[in-house]
């Protein structure tokens, strides 16, 4: 295993000039510095990194612990995060929680074991353990920022959309189209209510329109689900339009959602959206390029990714800054899947 001394003899100099050079110290001499960087790349030296962070108590590792990652709107949102933080000169490590409390634990314990400087959480649902959690980082200094979804933590930075609002305004398209048999596809916590959740939020927001816009709008809401995905919408959409005859629009609370219920609608041999007006929230990439093409609430789901990598890269340079609470707005894309109610 080549080691710094090894470095340092080949390139006939201090083990104390090689550390300057790895660590970035511009107080080096130009000739010493190739000489480093030379022998470093013939011997095939790789620093330590770990090893480092326990010395210096710091490293350059954020940790980005996300519900899950393979869906379209949480890979957008992790490639925001990660290229903004990569250009910033830190390293990533993306974390997949499921919403699970537990898992969100664990990792929380490996972003402490390795000396992570910063961490940004989608939390789970349990506000309460996730308060433990961000409790235990930063009292051990490690800087904590929120994405999507913020507990009631006010001296914790968080970067989210405005959820209400955009169930709000997606209600308000489909009823200004003249629709009042509206489906309503959110998982059984977002029906329930009470909760802080994105889902909540969005219905919510749904429930508000259409108590405030037309009292004669008549909200079918979807059989109760744990899990959104492209599958579960094409079954609950297979189910509400089979049961649902009458029913003329599906306002569903996610993209993917969505696009789900469009594949049901189109196996039960419908024609959208003359007999079915469908609309999605989030404005992932996908929702561009369905048959007919999405309606969607878009979500800017980028720019919330770089102002969150943005907001934790400054409390981790200045640990006295104060917290920053960002709400981005929604925008509706009207697009091929909903038209005015047909006479």
């Amino acid at each position: 295993m080549v080691t710094i001394k090894d470095v340092a003899r080949l390139a006939g100099v201090s083990i104390a000039t090689v550390s300057r050079v790895i660590n970035g110290y511009a107080h080096v001499r130009p000739e010493r510095r190739d000489a480093v960087n030379r022998a470093i790349d013939t011997l095939g030296y790789r620093r330590n990194g770990l090893a480092s962070s326990f010395r210096t108590q710091q490293s350059n590792i954020v940790g980005v612990l996300l519900r899950q990652q393979r869906t379209p709107f949480s890979s957008a949102l992790a490639y925001a995060i990660e290229t903004t933080m990569f250009d910033q000169g830190y390293r990533v490590l993306l974390c997949s929680t499921n919403g699970d409390p537990d898992r969100e634990r664990a990792y929380i314990e490996t972003m402490l074991d390795m000396r992570a400087q910063g961490v940004i959480i989608r939390p789970s649902g349990a506000a309460a353990r996730t308060a433990r959690n961000v409790e235990r980082l930063r009292d051990q200094g490690i800087a904590v920022t929120f994405v999507d979804m913020k507990p009631n933590i006010p001296a914790v930075s968080a970067v989210v959309c405005d959820n209400f609002a955009g169930g709000y305004e997606g209600m308000r398209h489909l009823i200004g189209l003249g629709h009042r048999r509206i489906g309503i596809v959110a998982g059984s916590l977002a029906q329930k209510g009470g909760s802080q959740d994105v889902g909540s939020e969005r219905v919510r927001g749904i429930r508000a329109a259409a108590r405030d816009l037309a009292p004669d709008v008549a909200p079918i809401f979807s059989p109760p689900f744990e899990q959104s995905s492209f599958e579960t919408g094409r079954e609950i959409g297979a189910e509400m339009i089979a049961h649902n005859p009458d029913m003329t629009a599906i306002f569903a609370t996610t993209d993917m959602l969505a696009i789900g219920v469009m594949h049901a609608a189109h196996a039960m041999g419908q024609t959208l959206p003359r007999d079915l007006s469908i609309l999605g929230y989030d404005g992932v990439m996908e929702s561009a390029v369905t048959f007919p093409t999405l309606s969607t609430m878009a979500q800017p789901i980028h720019e919330m990714g770089e102002i969150a990598a943005q907001t934790l890269v400054d409390h981790m340079q200045d640990p006295s800054r104060a917290p920053r609470q960002v709400m981005l707005e929604n925008t509706l894309i009207e697009r091929a899947s909903t038209m005015p109610l047909a006479n």
